[in-house]
């Protein structure tokens, strides 16, 4: 009897021997498997905690909620190009437009200095931020000049150009990029 499986393993060994292998492969491909498999998990759970704690976490951006004049919101910051029918182009609206008649005083949405007054006014607030206003008919505030919150920088003008009449833009930026911003705003200080 022994002799049958001596002969038996002389002439099958080789398959045995394979298919053991083989074995081994399939559970190291499936223990890999499972491990990189919980290893995405755990990433994405410390990815999802870092958003959580980044969301709810203290940040320096400063809030802008202070309307700058009373008129509806004419067009949000946009990403996506928006189609300005009064050139017939298409563009990026990286600013909020305002409804504003001419004569209509504009305000600072938040405290900073002054920094450009030549057609634009441009306020910094400190922490890298700085707000850009165009389309005024009059500016009142001075170069190095620090405004408060609601403080009449001058009144707007007939309209923002490439934009349009009877309003102004506002643009807030972050080290000198724009950044998206808008959503509700308050009336009054």
């Amino acid at each position: 009897m022994l002799q049958k499986v001596k002969r038996g393993m002389e002439k099958w060994g080789h398959y045995l021997l394979a298919l053991l292998c083989a074995g081994v492969i399939l559970i190291s491909a499936a223990w890999t498997r499972d491990q990189r498999a919980a290893e995405g998990e755990n990433q994405t759970a410390l990815a999802d905690q870092s958003q959580r704690l980044s969301d709810a976490g203290p940040t320096d951006a400063p809030v802008f909620w202070l309307r700058p004049v009373s008129g509806k919101v004419l067009q949000g910051y946009s990403e996506a190009p928006v189609f300005y029918a009064e050139r017939g182009v298409w563009k990026v609206h990286r600013g909020v437009d305002f409804a504003a008649e001419e004569g209509d005083g504009i305000c600072a949405m938040e405290p900073g200095t002054v920094t450009e007054t030549e057609g634009t006014v441009q306020i910094d607030h400190g922490n890298g931020y700085m707000s850009a206003y165009q389309g005024f008919g009059k500016i009142t505030v001075q170069k190095n000049q620090h405004v408060r919150a609601g403080e009449n920088l001058g009144a707007a003008g007939d309209g923002v150009p490439f934009e349009g009449e009877n309003r102004i833009c506002v643009t807030l930026l972050k080290d000198g990029e724009p950044v998206p911003f808008g959503g509700e705003w308050k009336e009054e200080e």
